[in-house]
């Protein structure tokens, strides 16, 4: 990307999911995985940058931290062959995005 964050692709990525999770079929799956992929290496390109819009990425983490490890959870639930790597990759995609939402800095922290 370009330092900010993609907003339009990870909702049109969030409310294919949620869609998704209501009718699970692999082409749905497979398309709201490559999004979920493709705004991931993003978000790591952007994070390597020298100039980060960390605004847009402290509020995309602070709501992260409580929507990753809900998502998470409903994916590790779903018993479906049809999509299982799918899911495992969703899953991976989320625990990262986890991840990286617990050590990014505060709002205090940023303001030092």
């Amino acid at each position: 990307m370009n330092g900010e964050l993609d907003l339009e692709l990870y909702t049109i990525s969030i409310i294919g999911l949620n869609n998704a999770l209501e009718n699970p079929k692999r082409d749905s799956f497979e398309e709201i995985t490559a999004n979920f992929q493709e705004l991931y290496a993003d978000i790591i390109n952007d994070l390597n940058l020298d100039e980060i819009q960390f605004n847009d990425y402290y509020l995309f983490f602070e709501n992260g931290k409580n929507v990753f490890p809900q998502y998470i959870e409903t994916l590790k639930e779903i018993k479906n062959e049809e999509i299982a790597d799918c899911l495992d990759s969703l899953i991976g995609i989320f625990e990262n995005l986890n991840k990286i939402a617990e050590a990014f800095p505060s709002h205090k922290e940023m303001i030092k």
